[in-house]
């Protein structure tokens, strides 16, 4: 499918929340901007959760099969939607000032603390449950 014809199909796409709006930029892979795969990304305009500036932010880029379907782009584009916003939930959600799910910490350190669960007997013993 020609990227023309992706971007009209795309164009009657609308993605909101809360009264955010957020768009779909479609191009070409840049190693190859004639011929390489297209991809979506998610852009949008958000308040930084360091700065409070607002800036625009861009998801991560969603390739499209050389094979694509409508159906295909459609459930794409969605997909592309919810991890963007789900992005701004996790940054969103603060324990005492800090984010506590920080979608930007690097998976080695997440590693690093994996084997820290959680336990009710655990949770009992240091007076956190009542």
């Amino acid at each position: 499918m020609k990227i023309e014809t992706v971007k009209a199909f795309c164009s009657y796409i609308t993605m909101s929340v809360f009264g955010a709006a957020f768009q779909l930029r479609i191009e070409r892979d840049c190693k190859d901007t004639i011929n390489g795969r297209i991809f979506l990304q998610v852009t949008y305009e958000a308040p930084c959760t360091k700065t409070g500036d607002i800036q625009t932010w861009h998801g991560r880029k969603w390739y499209l099969s050389e094979h694509m379907t409508y159906d295909e782009i459609v459930k794409t584009a969605y997909a592309a939607f919810e991890a963007a916003v789900k992005h701004e939930v996790m940054e969103g959600f603060k324990f005492d000032g800090k984010v506590v799910f920080n979608p930007h910490v690097n998976y080695e350190a997440l590693l690093s603390i994996t084997d820290n669960e959680v336990s009710r007997a655990a949770a009992e013993l240091s007076g956190v449950l009542m």
